[in-house]
This record gives C-alpha cells, sequence and structure tokens, in this order.
C-alpha cells in the first residue's frame, strides 16, 4: 500500500486543539499535579472516575508515565508542578476560521527550547500564553478541595517540561549547525567501524548499528550534515507520529487542514516548518529573538531593535567626536605664514 503524498505548500495548518484549554486565571507552580492533595488522594480520585485496573500491577507506573509525566529519567527527583489556578478556561472553536501558517507564530519551537536555562518563573509565563503541554482526558477530572470547596484541576510536572525542552533544544542546535556549517557538527556526529553515533551533550545516540549498515551506503564516507539531517527527520517523525488529524475545511475550495492535538505537537510541528523550509526565520541582530520573514534583508525583528541599534550608532559615532576632540581634533595640513618672494 502506497502513502499518499501532499505538499506543504498545499496544506493549511489549523488551530491547534491544546489552545482551547488555557486557563482563564492563569498557572502558578505546586508541590503536588493538584494542589493541596497528595499522590494517593489523586490516585483514589481518578479511580472513581475511571478504574486503574491492571492483572501486572504496573498501572501505577504507566499512570505516572502517561498522565503526571513526572520526567522518569530521573526518578528520584521530586518535580513541582504547574497547575491552573481556576477551572475557567478560554474556549476556541476549531472550526471558527481556519488559520493559514502566516497567521500562527512560526517561532514558537524557538522561544520553548530558549527556556532551557530560565527558571520557572518564564516556565509558568510560557504555560500562562499557550496553555499545557499536552493534555489527557484524566486532566479533565475536578478534585474539590476539602476545605474551601474549590475546583481544582491537575497540572504537569515542570521537570517533564524540562526534559522535553532539552530534546528540543539539542535538535535545534543540531540543525542550526547544519545551516551554518559549523565544524562543531563533527565532533557531534561520530562515524565508527561499527556505525554512526550522535553525540548529545556527552552521550552518544546510535544512529546507525550493524542492523542497519546499509544506511552507511546513503552517505560519503566521514559525511556529518547527512547523517545529522536523518536524526532530526526521525525525532520528527516519533514526535509527530499519531498526534496530526487532517479534516476537510467547510470551504468550497475543500481545503485540507492539520489539527496537532497538543501544544506540544503544534511545538514539533512549528520546528518541521522550518526543516522543510516552509517558514523561514531569522535572528534579530539586537535581541537575539528569532522572528518569521519572507524578506532576506530583514535583520530586526521589531521597529524597537531598529531603534536601539540606530542609537548605539548615533552614540558610537560621537564618542569617537569626542575621542577626536579630546586629541587637538584633526590639524591642518602646515602651510608657511611667510611665502618666499617670487624671483
Amino acid at each position: 500500500m502506497k502513502a499518499v503524498k501532499f505538499t506543504l505548500s498545499n496544506i493549511r495548518i489549523g488551530s491547534y486543539i491544546s489552545y482551547a484549554n488555557v486557563c482563564q486565571d492563569g498557572y502558578s507552580t505546586s508541590k503536588s499535579p493538584v494542589p493541596g492533595f497528595d499522590t494517593s488522594e489523586i490516585l483514589s480520585k481518578l479511580n472513581q472516575c475511571q478504574p486503574l485496573m491492571s492483572t501486572d500491577g504496573y498501572y501505577h507506573n504507566e499512570l505516572l508515565r502517561n498522565v503526571f509525566n513526572i520526567g522518569l529519567k530521573r526518578v528520584e527527583t521530586v518535580p513541582l508542578w504547574v497547575t491552573p489556578n481556576s477551572m475557567r478556561q478560554l474556549k476556541y472553536t476549531h472550526y471558527r476560521k481556519e488559520k493559514n501558517i502566516g497567521d500562527l507564530d512560526p517561532t514558537l519551537h524557538r522561544k520553548f527550547a530558549g527556556l532551557i536555562n530560565k527558571d520557572m518563573r518564564y516556565k509558568v509565563e510560557f504555560a500562562n500564553k499557550y496553555g499545557l503541554l499536552r493534555r489527557h482526558e484524566l486532566h479533565n477530572v475536578v478534585f474539590s478541595a476539602p476545605n474551601s470547596g474549590k475546583q481544582l484541576q491537575m497540572g504537569e510536572s515542570l521537570l517533564w517540561w524540562q526534559e522535553e525542552i532539552f530534546d528540543l533544544d539539542y535538535c535545534l542546535r543540531l540543525w542550526d549547525m547544519v545551516c551554518s556549517r559549523d565544524k562543531e557538527l563533527q565532533s557531534s556526529v561520530l562515524w565508527h567501524k561499527e556505525g554512526i553515533t550522535i553525540q548529545i551533550d556527552g552521550t552518544e545516540v546510535p544512529l546507525v548499528k550493524r542492523a542497519t549498515m546499509n544506511l552507511l551506503s546513503k552517505w560519503a564516507k566521514s559525511d556529518v550534515e547527512g547523517p545529522a539531517l536523518y536524526y532530526l527527520s526521525l525525532e520528527l517523525d516519533r514526535r509527530l507520529k499519531n498526534s496530526l488529524t487532517p479534516r476537510i475545511s467547510d470551504s468550497q475550495e475543500h481545503e485540507i487542514s492539520i489539527y496537532p492535538d497538543s501544544l506540544l505537537s503544534e511545538i514539533w510541528l512549528m520546528f518541521l516548518m522550518e526543516f522543510t523550509a516552509r517558514s523561514r526565520l531569522v535572528r534579530c541582530v539586537i535581541c537575539g529573538d528569532y522572528f518569521g520573514t519572507n524578506d532576506p534583508r530583514s535583520r530586526f525583528c521589531s521597529t524597537r531593535c531598529r531603534m536601539r541599534k540606530y542609537r548605539n550608532q548615533q552614540n558610537k559615532r560621537k564618542q569617537k567626536r569626542d575621542v577626536r576632540g579630546q586629541s587637538g581634533g584633526h590639524k591642518r595640513p602646515w602651510r608657511d605664514s611667510n611665502p618666499r618672494p617670487a624671483a
């Protein structure tokens, strides 16, 4: 059975589903997935709504992995949680108006990866603007506080957020090295006798093993760009697998729209747009933020940054004039005040 191929230029991107669930009163940090409840109380409440049964007894770990997302890479760490402050949600209908890719934020993935060295305050600000990364049906379970009766919902682990940020940040760094033909790429893509590995911050991830040695024929020996692009394509495929839903718009053109199932899928979809040159991003020479543009001459993300550049240039020119003035300025060529008389 052959796969049906569509060009991205003919596919419009619809409003992503997770944006329909942004808490109107914002988010805050908590020591529990539900403020005021411990893990046993949460599991008991979830078991009342959706019985958690398992013959092997491992349902608890599966729940932590699929719903709590506490970050199983570091299970010994007790995470903080980003939790909604209320149940009031900003609601959007997914059929109100189809959005073109130009109407979405093409730098969403860059903003998310930029949180890697930021503290939790910036992550909460990101949640306040875009919502939770991934919603599960159990996130809709309502918890009533025993004292105040306030209705609460589950949040997401900031430790899991950090792991997702790290994974995307590495992919973007690898992609930037490929685009700029950075020599550092040679130390990230390593050829061995038994295959190729991708080095991620000191950890080597096998890309080509003995079982897949036939892949080596795809690239010239010691090629680093080809394996790096192959690794990125695998990561994009893995992240977007079963997370994009095609729908037909109700317009007369019957355009096909793609709806990501969560904010996290939307983030990786924006990376896919950049990876396939569907969107063009430029880094501002002043603030360093990325912005989308169709003009290859663009250097500034906003008028504010453009004016900052102008003022900096003016200040440098003024400083140069002041330095010349303190050193006596420019001296005119010497002329004899008593020229010789004509012969």
